[in-house]
């Protein structure tokens, strides 16, 4: 986790308060639709975060998470908290994926971040 946090542009945690797969005009094309039927409605991308708390990186207080529409797209659950480690590209989207340590927020797993953040300082 430590690694990770060392390699991304911004952690944070944060509450999906939206998600807007219905921009994507070929969505039933894509492997994640596809593998999960259900896809629209249960999870996805163009997922708006509303940002509780800031770990690295400078982002707004309400950030798009886009996608890269592979295999690598995290999957959010809406009104559902997360911590994120995210990339911000060129053109300014912010972009995570499975390989990074993103995880859904419970106690363990938060916990066992803090710990790191705090080895860190």
């Amino acid at each position: 986790m430590e690694e990770d946090f060392e390699s991304v542009d911004f952690v944070i945690q944060g509450k999906v308060t939206d998600i807007k797969d219905l921009d994507y005009s070929n969505i039933e094309s894509t492997l994640a639709y596809r593998l999960n039927p259900e896809y629209v409605d249960s999870a996805g991308y163009y997922v708006e975060i509303n940002v509780s708390q800031k770990f690295k990186g400078s982002v707004p207080d309400t950030i798009i998470i886009t996608p890269s529409w592979s295999g690598c797209d995290f999957f959010f659950r809406i009104n559902s908290e997360y911590v994120i480690f995210g990339y911000r590209n060129s053109d300014g989207h912010y972009h995570t994926n499975i390989c990074t340590k993103t995880f859904k927020l419970d106690d363990t797993k938060l916990n066992r971040f803090k710990a790191v953040i705090e080895k860190g300082n």
